[in-house]
């Protein structure tokens, strides 16, 4: 078993900032992402926390990430709009993007926005979160996919064609937190993957195969050319293969006049490489208020979540959670006890730390 580093939220929210101020960020761009990154492993999806900073400061000097690059309007009308963000940090062109919808749904009762040129966005949640707390419906989405692209397979092929295309929906409820849902249409994220390895854990039974299609739980075979299955697996895999394909193409909106892919990771490859492959980030703001009275949307919300929690639990299960509970639990323990950090990613942390003349925070 792998040692735990545990460190109290805000000195890593720090450090995470100041890695990016000295890769070049401006410090909104910067402290955007780092609060991101520690709200994500807070929610208990370290997956998508301080993990992937090795992996954005490496994009960042292959070029594939620009960390000054500001997101730009480049097409817009009173609901809807086209951003680009020219290759910056996805975390916090996302958040750039949902507030300009926000606005507008202010006004109009509802707004979308498509982004093009965008990398990873993080917790996909993290964004219905701001809806939702806000009054509005929330809908995210991120799809990418084309011949040899992603990390997950076709339903019926061993050939990687999809990303993990996940959705994230909130709603907003009477003096209580939205419900959250928020899940990759793989039948995991691709972090989660990478945390396993990380922390040298097996992975459940139907969550990837291997580079022949065999099904394995072993995190190493992913990295070797294997793949992860859509959520369904081998009996009802094309249920989330029918998901990653719409995340795909709606996310496509973004990128249908675009002379450079939304592929972030793919700026290099000619035209012939990426021909078959699209994607983009889709959002949609919805005000409750265009249908009828809010409040009383909000009530009826609140009462129907307050049923779910009345419901008998099964034989072994303590209760029943509401989407968006378990985050809003692990937020709370964590927030007290520390972020755990695993002794591999630490290391990482800590030559990222001495290399930008950025100190670690202490840890337990």
């Amino acid at each position: 078993m792998q040692e735990l580093h545990v460190c109290s939220p805000e000195p890593l929210q720090q450090f995470a900032t100041a890695l990016f101020r000295a890769v070049g960020a401006d410090p909104d761009i910067a402290a955007e992402v780092g609060r991101h990154l520690i709200n994500a492993n807070l929610s208990g999806h370290d997956s998508h926390g301080v993990i992937r900073i090795p992996q954005y400061l490496a994009l960042i000097e292959q070029g594939e990430i620009v960390p000054t690059a500001r997101p730009e309007v480049l097409r817009e009308r009173a609901v809807a709009g086209l951003i680009d963000a020219h290759r910056g940090l996805g975390q916090f062109a996302a958040a750039y993007a949902l507030q300009w919808a926000v606005e507008r749904a202010r006004t109009h009762g509802l707004a979308s926005a498509a982004i093009r040129s965008c990398p990873h966005i993080g917790r996909l949640g993290e964004y219905t979160e701001r809806a939702g707390r806000q009054g509005f419906i929330g809908i995210v989405t991120v799809g990418v996919g084309g011949p040899g692209m992603g990390g997950t397979v076709l339903f019926g092929s061993r050939q990687r064609f999809l990303g993990t295309n996940p959705w994230s929906i909130s709603v907003p409820a009477r003096d209580r937190d939205p419900m959250v849902f928020d899940g990759a249409s793989s039948a995991v994220a691709e972090g989660k993957v990478r945390f396993a390895r990380s922390a040298r854990k097996p992975l459940p039974e139907g969550v990837i195969v291997d580079r022949d299609g065999r099904p394995t739980t072993d995190a190493e075979d992913f990295y070797r050319g294997g793949g992860l299955l859509p959520l369904g697996g081998t009996v009802a895999g094309h249920k989330g293969y029918g998901l990653a394909m719409a995340s795909l193409l709606i996310g496509a909106l973004a990128m249908i006049d675009a002379d450079e892919p939304y592929l972030w990771a793919s700026t290099k490859s000619s035209a012939a490489d990426r021909r078959g492959r699209a994607g983009g980030v889709f959002l949609l703001v919805l005000d409750p208020a265009c249908f009828g009275d809010a409040e009383r949307y909000q009530a009826l919300v609140a009462e129907v979540l307050a049923a779910v929690k009345l419901a008998p639990p099964a034989v072994g299960v303590d209760e029943i959670l509401i989407p968006g509970e378990p985050e809003a639990r692990m937020r709370d323990r964590r927030s007290r006890e520390g972020v755990p950090i695993p002794d591999e990613t630490w290391e990482e942390l800590c030559a990222l730390g001495a290399r930008f003349a950025v100190p670690l925070p202490q840890s337990a």
